[in-house]
């Protein structure tokens, strides 16, 4: 039986400022979603200027630090941090946080000298990284989840946690309408940028061929319905 707690925080008026993921390399028949992974015919060439709306939330940010407890001199991973906003919060708590982002476009204007490109399925850190990993919003634009929870597994350390926020969705792509009236003028868009149609059932199944266990989710209502999936990596022995 999955462990799925329930917590409702308002909104503040101040809290979302605006978070960009503006995508400006398209190959040919391809487009990059908001993480930078290439999938073929998924979202037609002319929209490489996709566009999420949230760059910084109060209430959610308080969710994923009771989670993740950051320590002096503990090496933190943001996997998919766009300008890095959450990356300059938590440095108040370590110096090692790092972010990495694939947009080149976000990363031109970052918030923090602490986040660089990278690829989230493909990350360039030897293994064994990193104590604590958190990723918010990347894992269900992504066309592979499993390789981007095989790389968490990689890079973690052994008895390390990650922290995976996903929407939670009856209908997959329904959170994603209200950008893809935005930025494409068509609702029927939402179900090209949310890939995937994520649970801690589903999360659990995909983290099945690695060492990473299912601990607990928490669902959030902050900035539409959401799933705070907490994961530990196998200690050693």
């Amino acid at each position: 039986m999955r462990q799925i707690g329930l917590l409702f925080q308002p909104r503040k008026k101040g809290d979302t400022v605006y978070k960009e993921h503006i995508l400006n390399r398209i190959y040919p028949g391809d487009v990059l979603h908001p993480t930078g992974i290439s999938s073929r015919g998924a979202v037609p060439p002319k929209t490489g200027n996709y566009k999420m709306t949230f760059n910084f939330n109060a209430g959610l940010f308080k969710v994923v630090l009771d989670y993740l407890k950051p320590q002096t001199g503990e090496r933190i991973l943001d996997m998919g941090c766009s300008r890095g906003f959450y990356v300059r919060a938590i440095a108040s708590y370590t110096d090692n946080i790092i972010g990495i982002d694939i947009s080149e476009s976000s990363l031109e204007e970052p918030v923090s000298d602490k986040v660089q490109y990278g690829d989230v399925t493909h990350l360039n850190f030897p293994p064994n990284s990193f104590d604590k990993i958190y990723s918010l919003h990347t894992i269900e634009h992504i066309p592979n989840p499993g390789r981007f929870l095989s790389e968490i597994d990689r890079v973690l350390k052994p008895g390390g946690i990650a922290i995976v926020v996903y929407p939670w969705e009856l209908i997959r792509g329904t959170q994603a309408i209200g950008a893809a009236l935005r930025q494409y003028h068509n609702p029927l868009m939402a179900r090209k940028m949310h890939l995937y149609k994520l649970s801690p059932e589903k999360i659990t199944r995909l983290i099945r061929n690695t060492s990473l266990c299912y601990v607990k989710s928490q669902f959030v209502r902050s900035l539409g319905f959401q799933y705070v999936t907490l994961l530990r990596k196998k200690p050693l022995g």
